[in-house]
């Protein structure tokens, strides 16, 4: 682990002092976009980016009277903290993302599957434009999933994803995918494919199941939104005319072996065999802004032949596959002060048996947003109550939480 760090510390290092040398690139700090390198016949750019994403939870239980909470759990961690790199090489039709994980919340999950190391790279990817808005793609990244997913968790509108997301999702993955930016008329068509491992992101197996396949589509009825704003959750821009895109995925994950396709724990029997099942998602979201608003739904469903894993007599439920369908839908709005005033509900209905401890859930949340440089510089809070419709031992529960976004 000490010479991964060193070695990001050389990458950051190169260009800063190349700085110093007659024929050095040219630098420039775009606010909150980055530090950026480009060389000076432009054959080769490399911007430098920094996230730190410091977090305060606090759980209360039995908080309906707002008389006597009792304080359960505070927390208090890094949530995020993101080393980014990206650029072209050669000429603009060569492009490169690169980005590493370095707080211990998002690098856990070693084991056997990841050769026991830290999955600290989020994305590793290569994309080449090889015909005019067309782009091929070939590393880790983000599937082209369901929109709150591929937004950036620096450009959210509330502390974080809502449940509905975090269940059912799908999530970075290793392998190709084919983009392209198009027009019907004048109207903006986005289109999607991909073909990946299935497994999620630093896996060094060969393949323990089957691909994954995925294909998304997206319309933009009343043209593009400022800025790429259709991926940024709340009217920084303040749209001077509506502005709405709608989009939609279908995801097949063949032979799966994980809980929730390429998430998850592995699904192992009691005879610790590894289990298969083919999982197929579908997603639609819609977002819209004007003026300061704006508005965001998504709609989840995952299903599977028969999610339900039983133990060898064939008489107890020993894991599962998570299926089943989940809502959510959030409101904001900006105010010329750059105060902003969000509000969410979100709802998760797994199958029966598929969740064996909490069962349907629903979300209540209220946030609280300043943006002092856009998403660069901000400081957000939220407070969230959980109802869990059918588990009567499981006690609603108050949650407020607090967290400030810096970037470079």
């Amino acid at each position: 682990m000490k010479k991964i760090y060193q070695l990001i510390g050389l990458v950051m290092l190169a260009p800063m002092l190349s700085l110093a040398q007659d024929d050095s690139p040219e630098a420039t700090l775009a606010g909150g976009n980055g530090l950026k390198f480009v060389a000076r016949d432009n054959s080769a750019s490399l911007k430098l980016g920094i996230r730190i994403q410091p977090l305060l939870a606090v759980n209360y239980q039995d908080f309906e009277t707002f008389t006597n909470p009792t304080l359960d759990e505070v927390q208090m961690t890094i949530r995020r903290a993101r080393l980014k790199f990206d650029g072209h090489v050669y000429n603009p039709k060569w492009v490169y993302k690169f980005e590493l994980a370095l707080g211990n919340r998002n690098i856990g999950g070693t084991g056997d599957h990841t050769s026991q190391g830290a999955r600290i790279i989020l994305d590793a990817v290569i994309k080449y434009e090889f015909v005019k808005n067309t782009y091929f793609w070939f590393g880790q990244t983000k599937l082209p999933g369901n929109r709150e997913r591929v937004v950036s968790s620096q450009k959210l509108q509330l502390v974080d994803r809502s449940i509905a997301n975090g269940r059912y999702n799908i999530d970075r993955d290793m392998g190709f995918q084919l983009h392209g930016k198009y027009a019907i008329g004048d109207k903006p068509v986005n289109l999607a494919l991909a073909l990946s491992m299935g497994e999620g992101r630093n896996i060094t197996d060969f393949n323990n199941g089957g691909l994954e396949y995925t294909a998304r589509a997206e319309f933009l009825p009343l043209g593009k939104f400022t800025n790429k704003g259709d991926y940024s959750l709340a009217d920084l821009e303040r749209e001077q005319s509506h502005k709405i895109a709608f989009g939609v995925t279908f995801d097949y994950n063949h032979d799966a072996v994980r809980q929730r396709g390429n998430q998850g724990s592995y699904i192992v029997n009691d005879q610790g065999e590894l289990q298969t099942q083919s999982l197929t998602s579908v997603f639609a979201d819609v977002i819209w802004k004007y003026n300061g608003w704006s508005a965001l739904g998504e709609y989840f469903y995952k299903t599977a032949p028969d999610p339900i894993v039983m133990d060898s007599t064939n008489t107890d439920v020993t894991n599962a596959y998570y299926t089943g369908t989940g809502f959510s839908a959030q409101l904001g709005y900006v105010f010329k002060s750059n105060w902003e005033l969000a509000g969410r509900f979100s709802h998760v209905n797994p199958d029966e048996n598929v969740d064996l401890k909490l069962g349907d859930q629903t979300q209540y949340t209220l946030g609280l947003s300043r943006y002092i440089l856009g998403h660069s510089l901000k400081v957000q809070s939220d407070i969230t109550y959980s109802v869990y419709e059918f588990q009567p031992n499981a006690d609603n529960n108050w949650q407020f939480r607090f967290q400030m976004e810096i970037a470079l």
